[in-house]
């Protein structure tokens, strides 16, 4: 049987698209910042209790729409859960680049007037935003 560090079958599974998918099961539990071009969220799984940090990020550039959005999700311990709780509202990039750096994460690039790519990466490094 094979043991994994973070989350099940069902939140992360091997597939990147397959992960993306299954972000949208993620419930809610905090939110963290919530500005228009700049959203970081404690997500978890209802089945396994596995806790995501989901950051999104938009570049505005006022020429025609279909702003560049980037998307990271990465699994976090509970200590990393209610360090990220605690900073709330306070916290910095500095702290989110900080989490799991050799840590696989999901991403999803919506570049300019190019079709969205979701693939694995590793640790987080918050996109430019407004």
């Amino acid at each position: 049987m094979q043991t994994r560090e973070f989350g099940c079958d069902r939140c992360w599974p091997t597939d990147a698209h397959a992960a993306w998918d299954a972000r949208g099961g993620l419930t809610r539990l905090e939110e963290l910042v919530d500005e228009s071009h700049f959203h970081v969220m404690i997500l978890a799984c209802t089945l396994c209790g596995q806790r995501y940090v989901s950051i999104f990020t938009e570049m505005i550039d006022w020429e025609g729409g279909e702003d560049p959005q980037y998307w990271t999700l990465l699994p976090i311990t509970e200590a990393e859960a209610e360090s990220l709780k605690r900073q709330g509202a306070s916290l910095g990039e500095m702290s989110l680049n900080a989490l799991g750096r050799a840590r696989r994460c999901l991403r999803r690039d919506h570049p300019k007037a190019e079709p969205p790519r979701v693939f694995w990466g590793s640790g987080i490094l918050v996109g430019p935003h407004d």
